[in-house]
Parts: C-alpha cells; sequence; structure tokens
C-alpha cells in the first residue's frame, strides 16, 4: 500500500479501513510512505528549492509517522510492515529499473507521452482545487514526469521483491494501465506482473469500503 501525504484519507477511521481490509484479505501488507517523493511536489506546489524540498517532505514523513504509530499498534506486528521512500531510491535494483525508465522515456514517445499524460492531470487537479503552480507550466510538467519515473521505478522493484499486489484508494495512473495492457515491451518485468487494486472508502458508517 502506498501513502501519499497530500491524500486526506491517509489518516484517521479511512486510513484505520484500508489497512483493516488489508489485513482481512492479504498475510502482510506493505506500507510504503512516499514523503521523500513528495520533495517534487513541494517544489512544483511551494517552488522550493531541492535542499528546502527535501527537508520538507522529510519533516512531512516524520510527522505522519508519528502520527500514525498508535494506529499500527492496534494490528498485530508481523502484518504490517511501515518503510519510508529514501531508503529504495539506495537500493541497486532501483537505479537499474530507472535507467531502463529513462531509457524508454527519452526512445519511445508512446510511453513518454503516456507518463506526459499523467504529469498534465496532475497540473490540472491542483487548478482545480485551488492550489496555484509555484512554477511555470511547463517545469512543474517536466518536474511531473521525474516524479512519475521515480515512483514507477520504486513500483517496479517492490513487485521484483514479491510485493506485486497494490492497494491504493483511488484510480490507477493511465501510464500503469497502458503497461498493464501491454503497450509497451521493454519497461522492466516487475511492472508487467504487478496487479493494481483500486480501493474506495465508503460513506456508510457500517462499510468502510
Amino acid at each position: 500500500m502506498g501513502v501519499s501525504l497530500d491524500n486526506p484519507v491517509f489518516g484517521g477511521r479511512s486510513l484505520h479501513a484500508l489497512l483493516l481490509w488489508a489485513v482481512e484479505n492479504f498475510d502482510q501488507c506493505l506500507v510504503v510512505v512516499g514523503d521523500y517523493l513528495q520533495r517534487i511536489n513541494e517544489r512544483i506546489l511551494n517552488g522550493l528549492k531541492d535542499d528546502a524540498a527535501s527537508r520538507a517532505a522529510q519533516d512531512a514523513g516524520d510527522l505522519f509517522m508519528r502520527r500514525v504509530d498508535r494506529l499500527l499498534r492496534r494490528f498485530p506486528a508481523r502484518r504490517i510492515h511501515l518503510t519510508r521512500w529514501k531508503p529504495y531510491l539506495q537500493n541497486h535494483q532501483y537505479r537499474k529499473s530507472r535507467a531502463v525508465l529513462d531509457d524508454l522515456f527519452a526512445s519511445d514517445s508512446d510511453f513518454r507521452a503516456s507518463v506526459e499524460r499523467d504529469a498534465f492531470a496532475f497540473t490540472r487537479r491542483q487548478t482545480r482545487r485551488n492550489r496555484p503552480l509555484a512554477v511555470p507550466l511547463e517545469d512543474a510538467i517536466d518536474l511531473s514526469c521525474r516524479y512519475l519515473l521515480e515512483e514507477i521505478a520504486v513500483f517496479n522493484i517492490l513487485s521484483e521483491q514479491g510485493w506485486k499486489v497494490e492497494l491504493y484508494p483511488g484510480p490507477e495512473l493511465s501510464v500503469l494501465v497502458d503497461i498493464a495492457k501491454g503497450s509497451y515491451m521493454h519497461v522492466p518485468r516487475g511492472l508487467k506482473e504487478r496487479i493494481n487494486v483500486e480501493l474506495k472508502i465508503s460513506e456508510n458508517p457500517t462499510e468502510q469500503l
């Protein structure tokens, strides 16, 4: 289960419902907190430079970890494993996966267009939410593409490590839908094997998911 820090679903009763569903349906759940990944959004939305954006993202991650600690105590420790984003980037598997995806982004116009569509959709959502971009649109698209390539590379290594089913309370990225359809032959193996489960929080208090 990937955690987006700017998604309010990952808190309170809704987060409890997500974790409860996970442990009821799977033997184990790896929770990956996308805190360090958030540094890219800090640049896009708040105009922070690299170091300041990284610190802001890490601070947000620290805050999330403190908030979730009490909730996790309700679940058996062996069933839920909580991890943070940055260590995955220091994995040699990540560097290998990212290199393949960067090459594909540079050489395959269809793959690049699919990533750019998701990047543009992100900027459009911010506009709808009255969250102005702190950088020019072209820069925001470029940064968002970097965000997506980093995210997808981590998804790949997680799949290669055996975490092939991802739970997320929202729709799948269109580029990942395209990959699942077999649109790109040269993507890393883990991306071809992963499965996305889209969860929806129910408004019915007797049925959370």
